[in-house]
Parts: structure tokens; sequence; C-alpha cells
């Protein structure tokens, strides 16, 4: 199976020229890869750095680049979010930053009210997008201030309780520092790149090239692409759309979770490594949070819908490399071993399983699914929405009725399947756990 390299290709082989007007949803796609191609075209050598933005627009999360000063960082950002309308805040960090420099400074009637009150206009709460420049400067007060609006996209200090519009933020570092509250803000930025400054002969030609047109200043588009644009894509990706959504089959959920579990047992293992045979500066252990690894799933839905599918294929866990490892910003530059560490993980994974185990953990998580609604009394033969995974149940069960079903019925469809895999027979046993501490057996 082919590495996903080329997120951002389009469907007919050029960009799509956006004139202005309405986009229905599979030109909306083709737009938002162009803007993107625009941006590689304007500053060169980032594909990949690019894929993992699209990735973050898509998903409406964050993006974290690390690099020392005078590798277009600035460029970058202002390139990237002029391709699309909205109200970008832009903002320098030092130790001295005050929160009202994030969040507005109190506004006069509250003020002499004695309300500490913020006046949001022309803040990050109020902002489409966000550029955080050498992020990691700012004081623990500021970073404090940031985690409800980056995540929950909420303000909240006090009376004031606002909901922030921000879509996505970039942020900036020469640096990273960990501490009780940098280390849940580093959580919040889903996407990480590192930025090597270090080029060849191609790349330096080809960003000599882009400096004659643009001087280092971005170069808006006649025609940006709607907010509103972005916002459907992002709707459809997080499942929060009327009417389109993209489908997962369990077993590729499954996949995912381990895809995750083995890149993290394979980089911690060599970071041990490395520290016992003293080889100098070595990685950290990795961590994937349960939030993260649920979040996942967007990324996965990214994917598919950046290939004009409504469902998510093997082909699509590709994707999670621009969430597991920090990408190399620079195209040209030497991989660092986490790449290497997820391309493992990712082969190792998909050849562990068969396609017979896969549908057996589709079956195994229908019988699970199912007795969670059948322990709350769902009622499931009256409810449309469950009618499809009831009657997959029942086909499984050899039962022709939803009220023959008792727990017995769930114990013995797990016990009577021969289950060879390991890691599926874990979850099989894990499953009979359950249903036998809720039916009080033994």
């Amino acid at each position: 199976m082919r590495d996903v390299h080329h997120l951002l290709t389009p469907a007919d082989g050029r960009p799509f020229g956006y004139k202005g007007g309405d986009l229905d949803v599979p030109q909306a796609v083709e737009v938002f890869k162009a803007a993107l191609l625009d941006v590689a075209d304007l500053v060169p050598g980032r594909m990949a750095l690019l894929q993992q933005t699209a990735l973050a627009l898509l998903s409406r999360r964050h993006q974290l680049l690390i690099s020392r000063a005078g590798t277009g960082k600035s460029l970058y950002g202002d390139t990237v979010f002029s391709h699309f309308e909205g109200v970008t805040f832009k903002a320098q960090f030092t130790q001295g930053t005050r929160v009202e420099t994030i969040l507005g400074g109190a506004g006069p009637e509250a003020f002499h009210e004695g309300k500490l009150w913020h006046d949001t206009s022309h803040s990050l709460v109020t902002a489409d997008f966000a550029y955080l420049d050498e992020f990691m400067n700012a004081n623990d007060l500021v970073l404090e201030a940031l985690l409800g609006i980056l995540n929950e996209r909420r303000f909240t200090q006090g009376e004031q309780q606002e909901t922030a519009k921000l879509h996505t933020a970039l942020a900036m570092t020469n640096h990273l520092k960990y501490s009780a509250i940098s280390e849940p803000i580093l959580d919040r930025f889903m996407f990480k790149a590192s930025i090597d400054p270090h080029g060849d002969t191609l790349n330096d030609i080809r960003i000599d090239l882009a400096y004659a047109r643009h001087h280092g200043h971005p170069a808006p588009p006649e025609h940006p692409i709607p907010l509103h644009v972005l916002r459907e894509l992002s709707d459809i990706v997080q499942g929060e759309h009327p009417s389109r959504g993209i489908d997962s089959s369990h077993d590729i959920l499954f996949l995912k979770n381990e895809l995750i579990e083995t890149f993290m047992r394979l980089h911690d293992s060599r970071v041990r490594s490395q520290a016992l045979s003293g080889s100098g500066h070595h990685p950290a252990d990795s961590y994937v949070s349960p939030r993260t690894k649920a979040a996942c799933r967007d990324v996965l839905n990214a994917s598919a819908m950046l290939h004009h599918r409504g469902h998510v294929t093997k082909d699509d866990l590709y994707a999670l490399r621009y969430v597991l490892t920090t990408i190399p910003g620079n195209d040209r530059s030497i991989p660092d071993s986490s790449q290497d560490t997820f391309t493992e993980a990712i082969h190792t994974t998909l050849a562990s399983f068969t396609e017979s185990d896969l549908e057996t953990v589709n079956e195994l998580t229908t019988i699970a699914q199912t007795f969670g609604w059948f322990a709350h009394g769902t009622p499931l033969e009256s409810q449309p929405a469950h009618g499809r995974i009831a009657r997959l149940f029942l086909s499984l069960i050899g039962k022709g009725s939803w009220h023959d079903v008792s727990y017995d019925t769930f114990v013995e469809a797990l016990r009577s399947r021969e289950i060879t895999n390991g890691r599926v027979n874990e979850l099989r046993e894990e499953i009979l756990e359950e249903i036998l501490e809720h039916s009080g057996s033994g």
C-alpha cells in the first residue's frame, strides 16, 4: 500500500481556478487544495508542511511550527491565511506579554463599575484565524488564558462567558519548554512541524525565484475562499454537517488505535535504546493524549474528503503521520527517526491483521455497541437510527427478534467464536468481561 504523500493533488491533475461565486462540496475541496498549492508556489519547499496545514484547517485544529529565525515562518502563515476570508489575529509573545494583549483590555464602562470585563473586539476571542509568533516565550499566565480558547473555543472569566470564533491557530516558536501549564497547551496543538534552515541548491534557487515575485510579502489571491466554505468542509469532517458525513467502519477505527499504540511502543523502545547506548540527545517518550487519539478520527475524515470519498479507508491511516510525528517543514531536509518509526508502525499494524480478523473486529464491535443499548433499555426496534445495527446483531446471533435477546445471548455470541489473533481475542475478552460485570455473572 502506498504512502499518502499527495493529499493536495488536484482530482483532474490541474488546480481548480476559483473566480468567486458559489461552490458545491467537491468544487470546494478542489478550491481548497488549489489555494494551498498556490502557497506552495509562493513559499517553496513546504509541501509536507502544507499537507499538515490542510489537515489542521479541515479539522479546525491548530499547528505549531518550531524553527529558528529567518526561515519564512511569518511569510508562510500570512500567505496561508490570506487565501481565506476572515479576520486574522496576530501577536508576538514575550515574557512581558499581558493577558489583555490577547483577550482585550478592560471595557471602560465595566471598569468604572468595578468589574473586570474584557473588550474582546479585535482580540483572539473574535478572530477567525490566529498567527502567534514566538509562542513559547509567553508567560504561564498568558498560556493558561489561551487554554479554553484553543480547545473549547470558550473565553471564560468570571461572569464573562463568550464563544470564541477561532477556526485555526498557527503558532511559531524557536524552542519548546515543558511545565505544568505549557504541556496541556502543547497538547492543544495537534499538528507540529520543525523547519530546518539548511536547504540545498535546488530549494535555494526556488526560493530566489519566488522572492523575485513577492519580495518576502504575502500575495493574496484575487478571490480568497469565503469563510463559510471552509466552515462547511470542517463541519463535514467533524460530523457536524446536517446532511453530509464521512463514514468509518469499526475495523478502521480499531486499526487507528492499534497504529497509535504501535507507534508509541516503537518510539519509546528507540528512546530507551538511545539512552542505554549513551548516544547523546534523544527525544522524550511519546505521549498521545486520549483527546488527540479520539480526534485522529477527524484526520482520517479529512484525508478521505481530500480524496473525494464519503468513507474512510486504510489509505487514510497514512495521514496520521502528520499527527504522530513532528513533520519536517523543509521538504529537502533529512527526516528524523520518528518518520522511520511511523513507517515501521503502519506496516507492522497492517500486517498484523487479516481481512478475516478485521471482519471479526466489526462483529465484536457490533456486539459491544448493541449490548450498550440493551443494558440501558433502549428499544432498538422502534429507533430507525439503530435499526440497521440491531438487524446486523440479530443476524450474527441467529435470533429473529430483539425480544429474544438476553444477557446470556451476548455471552454465548462471544464465547462461541474461534479467534486466533491475540489482539482481536483481547478485544473479545474485554467485551465479555464488561457484559459479565453488568449481568452479575462470573
